[in-house]
Order: C-alpha cells, then sequence, then structure tokens
C-alpha cells in the first residue's frame, strides 16, 4: 500500500477539483441538490445577519458564498477561500459580491477578523483539521460565530457507501492508510472534539437528513465514477473489467435498498457543528 503524503494528497485533491469543478457545481452544489440542501441551515445557524463580515473556508464553487451575500447587503463582506482555481473561477461568475482567494486553508493568510466563519463539507478532508480550525479561531470576533458541516456516517451517508465499500473490497491499497475520508467527522462526538480541542466554547452539533435522487443505478453509477470517484476512477478501470463487474454488481445489489420503482432515493444525513470564541 502506497505511504499516505498529505502533500501529495492535496496536489491531488486541487488537481482534482480543478476537473470536477463544472460539473460538481452544476450537478450539486449550484443546483442545490442532495447535501446541498443544507446550505441555507448552515448559513441560518451561523446566525449571518446584514451587515456581517463572512469568511467561507473551501468555498469551492460558492454555493454558502451565494447564500450569503443574498443576506448581508451592501454593507457587509464576503469573502470566500479555496486552493482550486477551477472553483474560483465558478464563485466569482456565481457570486459577483464576493472576494474569492487562492488559498490553502491550512496555511490562511488574510488580516482582520470576521463575525462569521463558514465552512461546508470541507473539514474533513484537510490533512490537518485541527490546525485549520486552530487558524480559523484567530480570524474570528469576540463572540463571533463558527459554523460547520460534514457529511455523516457511511451508515447515513449511502450515496458513498454503496460503491466505495465493494470498491475497497476488492482493491483495499487504492487509498492510502491514513489518508482523510469523506467520513471522518460523520459521528456527531468527533467534529464536536476535534472543535473543542482547538479552544472554541459553546460546541454542539445537530443532525439534519436529506434526501438525493440519484436517477437509475446506471445514472448513479456514471455520476459517481466521474464526479465522486473521479481521482481514483482510472485505478478503479485498471483493475481489468472483470473486478469492475464485481463491484459494480455488488453496488448494484446494495442499491436495491434505496430503489422504488427503478430510482434510487438516497436518505443523506449532514452534520451541522456552532462554536463561538471564548
Amino acid at each position: 500500500m502506497a505511504a499516505y503524503d498529505p502533500v501529495k494528497y492535496k496536489w491531488s485533491s486541487r488537481d482534482n477539483w480543478n476537473l470536477v469543478a463544472p460539473e460538481y457545481h452544476n450537478g450539486w452544489a449550484g443546483a442545490g441538490r442532495g447535501p446541498f440542501r443544507s446550505t441555507a441551515q448552515l448559513v441560518k445557524s451561523a446566525q449571518v445577519v446584514r451587515g456581517d463580515s463572512v469568511l467561507d473556508v473551501g468555498c469551492g464553487t460558492g454555493a454558502v458564498s451565494m447564500q450569503v451575500a443574498s443576506i448581508l447587503g451592501s454593507s457587509g463582506l464576503i469573502v470566500g477561500v479555496d486552493f482550486s482555481r477551477g472553483a474560483l473561477r465558478i464563485a466569482r461568475s456565481a457570486v459577483p459580491a464576493g472576494n474569492f482567494v487562492e488559498m490553502d486553508a491550512e496555511n490562511v493568510g488574510l488580516h482582520g477578523r470576521f463575525d462569521r466563519i463558514l465552512c461546508q463539507y470541507a473539514l474533513m478532508f484537510f490533512p490537518d483539521p485541527a490546525r485549520v480550525l486552530g487558524n480559523l479561531r484567530t480570524l474570528l470576533k469576540e463572540d463571533g460565530v463558527l459554523a460547520v458541516a460534514v457529511h455523516g456516517t457511511a451508515r447515513g451517508v449511502p450515496y458513498f457507501s454503496t460503491i466505495m465499500e465493494p470498491v475497497l473490497q476488492r482493491l483495499p491499497d487504492i487509498r492510502p492508510e491514513g489518508a482523510p475520508t469523506v467520513h471522518r467527522f460523520g459521528e456527531p462526538a468527533s467534529l464536536k472534539d476535534v472543535i473543542e480541542s482547538t479552544g472554541f466554547a459553546d460546541v454542539s452539533v445537530e443532525k439534519f437528513v436529506y434526501s438525493y435522487d440519484a436517477g437509475t443505478f446506471e445514472q448513479y453509477w456514471s455520476d459517481y465514477l466521474s464526479t465522486t470517484a473521479a481521482s481514483i476512477r482510472s485505478k478503479i478501470q485498471a483493475a481489468g473489467e472483470k473486478t469492475v463487474l464485481e463491484i459494480k454488481e455488488r453496488a448494484r445489489e446494495s442499491a436495491r435498498h434505496f430503489t422504488n420503482n427503478g430510482v434510487i432515493i438516497f436518505p443523506w444525513d449532514v452534520l451541522i457543528a456552532t462554536a463561538r470564541t471564548k
């Protein structure tokens, strides 16, 4: 098994996001589908009000920034940071009022402080999430609010696990041991612990359950490989047609639990945590 290298992991992730950003935006974030139905709830949990200064960390294509900008008015400030140029290009187009900066969240080089800091579906992918949170705490005003959204467990988000579990069973070396995973903070206690460990106070975590229409199995399979699994698709295909068919059939069997009249409707657990500076 290849050793996990945080630097190479970030380079690979950045390249992947540059590649999939348009499809990700059009099919997911920009369309408000599936887990992105939680965006409005995240903004609400952060208690964003007109005139606030807001930092959107791991802003991607601008889903959160768009919601925030609609509240702030001309007196507010929205700053988005992300390491993907492809995603930021879309964010700038989608949110003209935003200020978007290409930046590594583990090495944020911003000055000034914010009333609200939001982070949607990024914390679990940072190699050193505690470092990110520690940096964000220094950027948050006294009594400011941090709001973080992450995906739930493998059981709570079967969109990911239905295909990924048979992939890992047949190709266990496809993911370096120790690399971040999408379900890293899927348990409320683990999310609360990492936020509290960096000095935040009044940490609370709430679970929301959404749904995602994945279409037919063939549509789901194609979408998953072209977006979610884009970075490992070539490795899966390199395993050979027989192995790919085995993975696909195992996934098809699991997907039947969520299929009605040929359409897959997955439940989708989302955890939203809020915290304040001490």
